[in-house]
């Protein structure tokens, strides 16, 4: 891997940590996961009127990665709302590849090897380490779903452009779908008041969260053009630290070594699951 391409990936880490951020500290947690969906959602209309629907096969899988993406972001914001940056970010993103490669043997066929194996022992007991230092937490059991519905999306994704052939447009597709879910999730539980108060106080940071998630995601595809991919996913869970060291320097998060090093074990073990 070239200086370049890390200089990616790591900043793409950085990005998506930072998109995180901003939804924690904003003053509606599901208002702002809604903001972030639909920036992302506006540039997938663009990709969709240019370049057309998916093939009809895509249909199966786009609907229900909409209807599981639906269920992350309120997880999320659940999350966000009973505990901090500094421990649901990690447990969501490091459970996230252990259940993705558990989910990808029972459903897909796929050999996690040693490697795989060790991977998800590692995050198991990285979790199990950063739940006991920081004590009990409402938001752990919300953090751990949001993770299962990241790798349920993964898992469904990875079928559907397996099945269609190509990924832009079922992408794009899918979060239109999902926005419009949303949406209507969004307004039954805040109303149009609020959700136009939230946005109209929160603007920037919203517009900033929205830009950085798909542009997080667009980095990492940039990279793997010239990395193998493996490498890439792996290095890209080096958010886990950074969302742990921002959680203590920007929200005053209460965090100690042994919570650096339970995510160390997290980041260690989604990198060997990533290279398995």
């Amino acid at each position: 891997m070239t200086p370049a391409t890390l200089g990616l990936v790591l900043f793409a880490a950085l990005l998506h940590a930072g998109w995180n951020l901003l939804v924690k500290s904003s003053g509606d947690r599901l208002i702002a996961v809604w903001g972030v969906v639909s920036v992302a959602t506006a540039c997938s209309v663009v990709v969709l009127i240019v370049g057309g629907l998916p093939p009809q096969e895509a249909w199966p899988y786009v609907v229900p990665s909409a209807v599981i993406h639906i269920g992350y972001n309120v997880a999320l914001a659940l999350a966000y709302d009973r505990a901090d940056l500094s421990v649901s970010y990690p447990i969501a993103r490091g459970s996230a590849p252990m259940l993705a490669t558990l989910g990808g043997v029972l459903f897909l066929g796929d050999d996690p090897g040693a490697a795989g194996v060790l991977g998800v022992l590692l995050v198991c007991g990285g979790i199990i380490a950063l739940a006991r230092a920081r004590g009990p937490a409402n938001g752990l059991g919300w953090a751990i779903v949001t993770g299962l519905f990241i790798s349920s999306y993964t898992l469904v994704d990875a079928a559907g452009v397996r099945a269609v052939g190509e990924s832009i447009r079922f992408l794009a597709l899918t979060f239109v779908l999902q926005w419009i879910g949303l949406t209507a999730w969004v307004v039954s539980r805040r109303g149009w008041q609020r959700v136009r108060h939230e946005v109209a106080a929160g603007g920037p940071n919203l517009l900033l969260a929205g830009i950085g998630s798909p542009l997080a995601y667009l980095l990492v595809l940039i990279a793997a053009r010239t990395a193998p991919i493996g490498l890439v996913s792996g290095l890209r869970e080096t958010s886990v630290l950074i969302a742990v060291l921002l959680g203590r320097a920007l929200l005053d998060e209460p965090v100690e070594r042994r919570h650096l090093v339970a995510a160390g074990v997290i980041v260690t073990g989604a990198i060997a699951i990533a290279m398995a």
